[in-house]
């Protein structure tokens, strides 16, 4: 059998050789941050992990077109993650009131929280994700943008549509709303 090299015109190109390489940097380089991120908003490590990755997938695919500067990836990664979450709790609450609908009062929001990820989440951020479950999405995604994901409050500002100093007033507002919920003093 004999290898034949293809003449330099009819190679893959280097672009889209590099295109890939460079979607798999930023993933290497975002992938945990927009895991936190989606667990923080979720509460469940199988839901975040199947979150991040729907978020990874629709990224893949809208990469090559997006033109994304590389100090752009965090905020775009996780508008992406955000948009995720509200279409998973859209499909969440909807499925919650079909089940309440046909069984009576049992949702799945009664059922026990995975265990695996009980075992895996230390009792400080178990807490901490309970006392989020009582704030409004909103502040639920700045906070988790803020301190799952780390962004900077500009960075915050750019994912949910605010200017720098209106994100930065709303993470410390939702901030101090979960340090109440927690019982933590100032």
């Amino acid at each position: 059998m004999s290898s034949r090299v293809l003449p330099e015109d009819t190679a893959e190109p280097d672009s889209e050789r590099g295109q890939a390489r460079s979607f798999e940097q930023v993933y290497r380089d975002h992938a945990a941050r927009v895991f936190r991120y989606c667990l923080s908003q979720v509460s469940n490590r199988g839901d975040a992990e199947d979150l991040a990755a729907d978020v990874f997938a629709a990224a893949f695919h809208a990469f090559a077109g997006a033109d994304v500067p590389q100090e752009a990836e965090p905020a775009w990664l996780l508008r992406i993650a955000r948009n995720a979450v509200i279409d998973h709790r859209r499909k969440h609450s909807r499925r919650s009131a079909l089940v309440a609908r046909f069984f009576g009062a049992e949702t799945e929001a009664d059922q026990k929280v995975n265990v695996e990820g009980e075992v895996v989440m230390r009792d400080e951020v178990r807490q901490a994700l309970a006392a989020m479950a009582h704030l409004s999405d909103k502040d639920r995604t700045i906070i988790g943008l803020r301190i799952a994901a780390g962004l900077s409050y500009a960075e915050v500002g750019a994912v949910v549509g605010l200017t720098d100093h209106a994100a930065t007033m709303a993470c410390k507002r939702a901030l101090a709303r979960l340090q109440r919920h927690l019982g933590v003093s100032r």
